[in-house]
């Protein structure tokens, strides 16, 4: 046995626990804060604006639908809906064309709800808030993988489009 490896015997004394972060895309009309199309599937590039690529001297407007989907997940979930604030995260990714994500994270919208599965498990959940999407790259060659890619091909009609970001406590176990 290898140092990394452990026999059944130690293992017996663990317990695995897990906590899930799952990004639910909205089927809104339009993006989150602009009025681009949220359309999966159209030609690249043909659902963007300066907003959506953050082009300077453009201004956001918040999606109101999205708002009040994201606020139905919260009551859905026995959450307490509250205000909340965006803020941006900084992530320097190519198909990310702002550098930066806006993104309920700090001042969620939603906090404190409960997921009960069909067994009786109740599931805690510490937030869910709204964020927008990135972009999409797609690697060409190298099958698929970027390292090995004769290039790399960015559509930028996903950025933007409006996402719920669901956080359970860590109350998934497998005892």
């Amino acid at each position: 046995m290898s140092g990394t490896e452990m026999s059944g015997t130690e293992m017996s004394g663990w317990e695995t626990v897990i906590g899930l972060e799952v990004h639910c895309e909205l089927a809104t009309a339009t993006k989150l804060f602009c009025g681009c199309r949220n359309a999966f599937g159209d030609e690249p590039n043909t659902n963007v604006c300066p907003v959506c690529l953050g082009l300077p001297g453009s201004l956001p407007v918040l999606n109101r639908q999205a708002v009040e989907l994201a606020m139905r997940l919260g009551l859905a979930l026995g959450c307490e809906v509250r205000p909340s604030l965006f803020h941006r995260k900084n992530y320097f990714y190519p198909d990310m064309p702002k550098d930066y994500q806006v993104s309920q994270y700090d001042q969620p919208i939603n906090v404190d709800g409960t997921l009960e599965l069909p067994d009786g498990t109740q599931i805690g959940i510490e937030r869910a808030h709204l964020e927008e999407d990135t972009g999409k790259s797609t690697h060409v060659g190298g099958g698929g993988r970027i390292h090995e890619a004769e290039r790399s091909l960015v559509d930028y009609n996903r950025a933007g489009v409006p996402l719920v970001e669901i956080v359970s406590a860590p109350d998934l176990r497998s005892a």
